[in-house]
């Protein structure tokens, strides 16, 4: 069987046994093979015609058997987010591709910032993996970056992660939200905290099974967190400092609110790509 051949069967495979579209089979098919095959995306287009031995084969069978219990991500231990190849186990959200298309805009108003004030201090709070904080510090050698966390676990992934740092721009700290963070100390928070109720009974069981509950649920119909959140942003960001949130679908109007009732300005509410207002943007005028 050809390496082409041997794609097509697997991701035809996925696509009987698990929920995932045509599309999204596709590419963990390719992600499968480059891994098994230690190859990347370009060059594995160019061996499509040879021949694929028993070995591997039965190698990524094994793969698609876990593939039915376990997230891919999890299996390999490695998920692909902006330019990176971050460390992913159970103990961390996988980051999704929804944030991953979140991070141009943080730059995007982050350098105007910087223009004006010449520093930025950003603040990656309850970072898991650390993907966004790293590759936010990759990307800007002149930001100073801070991932924190309250879990120990999380801490562990995201310092193995630091390893993908290009400079010595980024640390990691344990803390509850922004607890530890003194008046005026960051110029920028970003956070995905969790915002799932804990009431919800539509959660995907997959992520419910595979995703640690502390990430993903909070109080208030799922408002809790981003409340603690917005309410200590006011006094730890500095004057005209901005808040990037997460949150889900039918929260952005209320997220809206809250942030308006603290008096924060500027307020955005932002779309992913499937066109659901999954992230606000909005700007401190206190500090």
């Amino acid at each position: 069987m050809t390496i082409l051949q041997a794609i097509k069967e697997a991701a035809h495979f996925l696509e009987k046994k698990t929920a995932l579209s045509k599309e999204e089979c596709k590419i963990e098919a390719d992600y499968i093979f480059m891994h098994i095959l230690k190859t990347c995306k370009s060059k594995l287009y160019t061996i499509l015609d040879e021949k694929i031995s028993e070995t591997k084969t039965e190698k990524i069978n094994a793969i698609l058997q876990l593939r039915l219990k376990k997230p891919l991500s999890q299996i390999l231990n490695k998920h692909l987010f902006y330019n990176d190849e971050f460390y992913i186990n159970d103990k961390v959200l996988i980051p999704r591709p929804e944030t991953e298309s979140f991070i141009d805009e943080i730059l995007r108003q982050g350098d105007l910032f910087y223009k004006e004030k010449n520093r930025c201090v950003l603040l990656d709070a309850g970072t898991g993996s650390g993907c966004v904080g790293i590759t936010i510090a990759n990307e800007r050698s002149d930001w100073q970056v801070i991932m924190s966390d309250i879990s120990m676990d999380a801490i562990k992934v995201a310092k193995r992660n630091v390893l993908l740092s290009k400079y010595n721009n980024v640390s990691v700290i344990c803390s509850d939200w922004l607890k530890p963070f003194a008046y005026d100390s960051l110029d920028i928070i970003f956070s995905n905290p969790p915002y799932i109720s804990t009431n919800d009974l539509q959660i995907d069981k997959s992520v419910l099974d595979n995703e640690p509950s502390i990430a993903l649920f909070s109080t208030e119909d799922g408002l809790g967190d981003i409340k603690k959140i917005i309410r200590n942003a006011k006094k730890t960001l500095s004057h005209s400092g901005m808040l990037f949130l997460e949150n889900g679908c039918s929260q952005s109007l209320t997220v809206k609110s809250i942030l308006e009732s603290e008096d924060f300005t500027d307020i955005r509410v932002h779309l992913d790509y499937n066109k659901c207002g999954r992230f606000t943007s909005s700007k401190n005028k206190n500090g």
